[in-house]
């Protein structure tokens, strides 16, 4: 009897060992399998964060969220580079990790619309260069470039013919003057940012062999947009210097000449001076833009030159008795602009409005005569009227009757043709706006008006320019992405809660279902 129990216990000793083996196997089983998924798990993590680095650099896989896409580039831009046939290096001089991490934003607003221009085009290769550990990287422009070359700057390159553009930091924002109450002192603050403009520019710059060159004069000017005027055409691919008419001549090679509202008349030298240039010996293909505007005195040397290319400026200012056609009640006028017409066929946006300020009435002296023409480019509504001093002083003692409404010209282009050898018809042009605040950099640099893109529109139609672009500086206010209470409790229910939780029941069923095994 004793024996039997004995033999019992050893059967159940036994049995109790090989489960306690077969326990061991199957633990070490599924330890290994687990340990394989993780090895396997992290290789295709590495692997698909390796191919996604190599893939960012030729694939947008960024999504902008600001109002205004600043950290995109327009598809004026894209439309653009995916025209370009020439090799172009953009250098940055300074480690990427500067700029893709800085909490400045303005750093990091730079950085993604750098790497914007080698995504959308094969033909763009971005560098960024330590300067600490190549200090004499620069050095290898010398021979191109003899301006100063520092860290931060930002180099543009056309390898295949040496042009090259070099620009700081600081020449990709617009500032705006204002007072630091931590320090008790004035700052300039970047308000908006012209990077998209500096670099496109650059670009076409460094990409064209023959670029259009400008000059603007220079003069006592009431003219609010000079210097908006020389940025937009530098930073839509315009070779732009500036000269002082009264003792300097127009250069041989000039294309386009920008006179700015000057505060006084031009000696009559100066006007032969334009006579000649746009005559250009016979052969014209000239072109000149000329701002009027409501503050300059007696300018009757101008006005006689300007009507014999059919073009009258008149006095007083465009005024409107319809409060739906004005922005506010400062006589900002929305003009119903011809877009039928060649000079705006290159808009992004048609629709937008183009907005004047107290533009001075323009007549058109002629439609056609010999070989000229004239072209009406922006008119009022028929609702409009001119305020004169006359006209001022009767309104405001309530006497409105006897003003003449009707529609107001304050654009419009002069034409003269001749034909060549090829009897080909070459035109020499005269562009003439009403107001100089046309371009204030107030209009130009918003989404929200076309003032901008309409006069690089009709500038390079003017001058032959096809491959012109219109690019407005982007309102760095909006460089953040603001989500309301909604949105964020929608956030935080799915990131903080909804993600945890499921997680949680993943595990909660994989360790019942090995329990069970």
């Amino acid at each position: 009897m004793a024996k039997n129990t004995n033999e019992a216990e050893v059967v159940s000793t036994e049995t109790a060992a090989e489960k306690h083996r077969r326990f061991n196997r199957r633990k070490l089983k599924y330890g290994s399998v687990a340990a394989a998924i993780t090895v396997v798990v992290v290789a295709i993590v590495v692997l698909i964060n390796v191919v996604v680095n190599i893939a960012s650099n030729k694939v947008n896989m960024s999504l902008d969220l600001t109002e205004n896409g600043n950290f995109e580039i327009s598809q004026q831009t894209i439309d653009y580079l995916s025209t370009l046939n020439q090799p172009v290096e953009i250098v940055c001089l300074s480690d990427e990790i500067t700029f893709q991490t800085a909490a400045y934003i303005y750093y990091k607003q730079a950085y993604e619309v750098l790497k914007k221009y080698s995504i959308y085009s094969d033909h763009i290769n971005l560098t960024f260069v330590d300067m600490i550990e190549n200090p004499t990287y620069a050095e290898r422009y010398k021979e191109s470039y003899k301006g100063e070359i520092n860290e931060y700057s930002i180099v543009v390159e056309n390898p295949a013919n040496g042009r090259i553009k070099v620009f700081g930091i600081e020449d990709l924002y617009n500032t705006e003057t204002q007072f630091d109450y931590n320090n008790f002192n004035y700052i300039d603050v970047p308000v908006s940012s012209k990077a998209e403009q500096e670099i496109t520019s650059a670009i076409m710059y460094v990409t064209d062999p023959d670029p259009i060159k400008a000059v603007v004069f220079k003069s006592e000017t009431s003219g609010t947009s000079y210097d908006n005027v020389f940025n937009l055409l530098s930073s839509n691919g315009y070779e732009v210097n500036e000269i002082d008419p009264l003792s300097q001549p127009i250069p041989e090679e000039t294309d386009l000449v920008v006179i700015n509202a000057p505060l006084n008349d031009y000696e009559p030298a100066v006007i032969e001076m334009l006579y000649a240039f746009l005559d250009n010996d016979g052969k014209l293909g000239r072109n000149l833009v000329y701002f009027a505007d409501y503050t300059q005195k007696t300018t009757g040397n101008i006005n006689t030159f300007l009507e014999e290319w059919g073009i009258r400026v008149e006095e007083g200012i465009v005024a409107d008795s319809d409060m739906n056609n004005l922005q506010s009640q400062n006589l900002y006028v929305i003009r119903d602009y011809i877009a039928a017409n060649d000079y705006s066929t290159n808009l992004a946006n048609a629709e937008l409005p183009v907005i004047d300020f107290q533009s001075k009435p323009l007549t058109l002296l002629f439609d056609n005569k010999d070989s000229r023409s004239t072209v009406p480019l922006l008119q009022t509504k028929d609702t409009a009227f001119v305020m004169t001093d006359e006209v001022q002083q009767r309104i405001q003692s309530g006497d409105t009757s006897n003003i003449d409404y009707g529609v107001q010209t304050t654009m419009a282009l002069g034409r003269k043709y001749t034909f060549d050898e090829e009897n080909n018809m070459i035109f020499s042009n005269v562009l003439v706006i009403g107001s100089s605040e046309t371009l204030d950099a107030s209009f130009t640099s918003t989404t929200y008006f076309n003032n901008g893109d309409y006069f690089i529109s009709i500038v390079n139609t003017m001058a032959g320019k096809n491959s012109g672009i219109s690019i407005v500086a982007k309102d760095l206010a909006s460089a953040t992405f603001d989500v309301d209470s909604g949105t964020q409790n929608r956030y935080f229910a799915v990131f903080l809660i909804g993600v945890p939780v499921v997680v949680l029941i993943i595990g909660a069923v994989v360790f019942i279902r090995r329990r069970r095994k």
